[in-house]
């Protein structure tokens, strides 16, 4: 058996050393491996770039960002954004530049870098005189949207009374000519049209504290809340009398006097008080357990505080921080300041805290 091996198998050995006897024999197979070698890597790189066609890259310079996007994306080419300011009004927005060119025949896939123009350097105040507040401020976010100290801010402005259209700049400080060296705060006097604004009072006699909170954030009134304990026949909780009669026309941030029927401290419901069906179907009697849940585990009353007066109605918020679960905020509305309260409905032991315009005023722990 081992002579028919011998006889019919193939020796590498025996190969190798003929090879080696035959200098041009071994010469020819070094040539053909390294050829193998060569054709298989060329087919392997071939096979990995397979699908990735030539795409022709676009003219985009000039263009609104948006517009080059849509194009680059049509021909699957992504985009690398490098933003500088130019030299020309009304660039802002635009690409400036591209690399590689237009024209130039890339794979598909390929990042093409795109310079956009964050607008023009401005080193100076303007006059801005005689423009609409929020046509400068659109104009200022678009040159310093993306910065994180941007070289002009617009403090809260100050309102009157003026013939010219509302929102129209009447004085600005600092004046025009004042070089930016450093952050500058604009300062306005805009007109808030020839007359006050009328707003017409909705009817809130019925409406629940958790209604009344957010009307509060949606109408532009003063609200001057007062509370009673509720008598038979009334719903705890809801709003009983309102000094404005529904329907009636009075000028924007006056003031409106609501009052409150809350429940009686340490008898906080009781079964003569009048329940309603509610819209989800539920009786009277399964309505009235759920107010007296929601009264047992909860305290109601009138926050009450006095703050700065402010020449216009600035924001001003109320928020809650339970003992237990995560602090939220009861309601937001604007306000000129003076005296402002706002009723409430929270767990015992919550913390209240009343900010204006970001600013921590008053803080109360409701008992």
């Amino acid at each position: 058996m081992e002579s028919e091996k011998k006889k019919f198998g193939v020796s590498f050995n025996e190969m190798q050393g003929e090879l080696q006897k035959s200098t041009p024999s071994f010469i020819v197979y070094t040539i053909a491996v390294f050829l193998l070698m060569f054709i298989t890597a060329l087919a392997v790189f071939f096979f990995a770039n397979k699908g990735y066609e030539q795409v022709l890259v676009p003219d985009v310079t000039g263009k609104s960002l948006t517009r080059a996007l849509l194009e680059m994306q049509e021909r699957e080419l992504y985009p690398k954004l490098q933003l500088r300011y130019s030299d020309l009004p009304g660039e802002a927005g635009q690409v400036l530049s591209q690399s590689p060119s237009a024209g130039s025949i890339v794979k598909a896939g390929r990042r093409i870098t795109l310079v956009v123009s964050r607008g023009v350097v401005i080193d100076h105040v303007g006059n801005y005189v005689g423009m609409n507040l929020d046509t400068l401020k659109t104009k200022l976010d678009m040159l310093y949207g993306g910065v994180d100290a941007p070289p002009i801010t617009i403090v809260e402005p100050v309102f009157k009374l003026d013939s010219a259209p509302i929102g129209t700049i009447l004085e600005q400080e600092p004046a025009e000519g004042t070089p930016i060296t450093q952050g500058v705060e604009l300062r306005f006097i805009v007109s808030k049209g020839a007359s006050e604004p009328l707003v017409k009072v909705p009817n809130f006699l019925g409406n629940t504290i958790a209604q009344i909170l957010e009307e509060m954030g949606k109408v532009h009134l003063l609200f001057d809340f007062q509370s009673h304990v509720a008598n038979a026949g009334e719903i705890a909780g809801t709003v009983t009398s309102q000094s404005v009669e529904e329907g009636g026309e009075v000028e924007e941030f006056s003031h409106i006097t609501l009052d409150i029927a809350l429940p009686v401290l340490g008898a906080l419901y009781s079964g003569d008080t009048v329940v309603e069906k509610d819209l989800n179907g539920r009786d009277e009697s399964e309505v009235a357990g759920m107010r007296m849940e929601d009264f047992a585990n909860s305290s109601h009353g009138i926050f009450s505080t006095k703050v700065s007066r402010y020449p216009i109605a600035v924001p001003v918020k109320l928020d809650a921080l339970p003992p237990e679960g995560a602090a939220y905020t009861v309601t937001s509305f604007n306000h000129i300041g003076g005296e402002i309260t706002v009723p409430y409905s929270v767990p015992h032991g919550t913390v209240l805290v009343l900010s204006v315009v970001n600013q921590e005023k008053e803080r109360f722990t409701v008992q």
